[in-house]
């Protein structure tokens, strides 16, 4: 009888030792046969991989110096992966819990159709009515990249569907892909939107992007750091650091390479118009409720 193809999950980390552990352990509980897990933690200061290396002795782990971000530690454990025989690529994230059926889903998926990623749906762990992202939405013109989710979209979250973007955070992609497209480009999103930079070159080079709902994932963290830049009005936080999604380097490379032309840079305005807008209405409250 053939063995199941060979996945092997990616896994970065900076720090949350014992949001790392309590995700390998779930992880552990997985029903998928031929299933191997490369953490790659890059400069972590609070033993998260003296921890893992103690508790799960099975998972492989690659060293980064603390400058790799997600798109580069998320590359090197890609390279180590390919060569390594892997017949697919799971990236995911350390903020996430798992079913234990969560990787059949989305291997059927890939195998049922050709020229295909697929993502998990994904459930807030601490609101679980909430489906905080299924698969990813763009509208160039509004200047919008978000998640669909139950709380802004009416749609049928149980029925299997194509998106504009797939998160890095729970995404199934053939190993050939990456022959194909190459790896995430850490060069210009070392954390946030290399993602979406790599589901949008994959759909320009033809293949299929799905989020599959019986593939189901719960997230940990409530707010993202770029959220929480938001929240606190940290504009230059906002526009020039790493780990927000409205950086603005980030944002011009995409919007370049992919939005509408010859109108990529008025969508681009557009985006940051809102922005600007959000800060101002969110001091306006705050300053009406002192």
């Amino acid at each position: 009888m053939n063995s199941p193809p060979c996945i092997i999950a990616v896994v970065p980390v900076h720090n949350g030792r014992d949001a790392t552990l309590a995700f390998l352990e779930s992880m552990a509980g997985v029903t998928w046969k031929n299933l191997e897990i490369i953490l790659v933690d890059d400069g972590s200061s609070d033993g998260s991989a003296e921890a893992v290396a103690t508790r799960f002795p099975d998972v492989r782990i690659l060293r980064g110096d603390g400058n790799l971000w997600w798109a580069g530690a998320t590359n090197l454990g890609i390279r180590e992966a390919l060569s390594r025989g892997a017949d697919y690529v799971l990236t995911i994230n350390n903020d996430n819990l798992v079913e234990h059926d969560f990787i059949e889903p989305l291997v059927r998926i890939l195998e049922e159709t050709p020229r295909t990623l697929a993502t998990s749906k994904m459930i807030d762990f601490h609101d679980r009515d909430f489906i905080c992202s299924f698969g990813g939405k763009i509208d160039w013109h509004l200047g919008e990249i978000r998640d669909y989710n139950s709380r802004r979209d009416r749609m049928d979250f149980a029925v299997r569907r194509e998106c504009d973007w797939l998160h890095g955070s729970s995404t199934l992609i053939p190993a050939a892909a990456f022959d194909e497209l190459g790896l995430f480009d850490a060069e210009h999103y070392p954390q946030y939107l290399a993602d979406t930079e790599f589901s949008l070159r994959a759909r320009r080079s033809g293949y299929r992007l799905f989020v599959e709902p019986m593939s189901v994932v719960y997230h940990r963290t409530a707010i993202s750091a770029g959220t929480e830049s938001l929240n606190r009005g940290k504009l230059s936080s906002l526009l020039r650091g790493a780990r927000s999604p409205f950086n603005f380097k980030a944002n011009y490379f995409l919007y370049r390479e992919f939005a509408p032309r010859p109108l990529y840079l008025s969508c681009l305005a557009v985006r940051y118009a809102r922005l600007a807008y959000s800060l101002l209405r969110r001091r306006f409250v705050d300053r009406t409720r002192r």
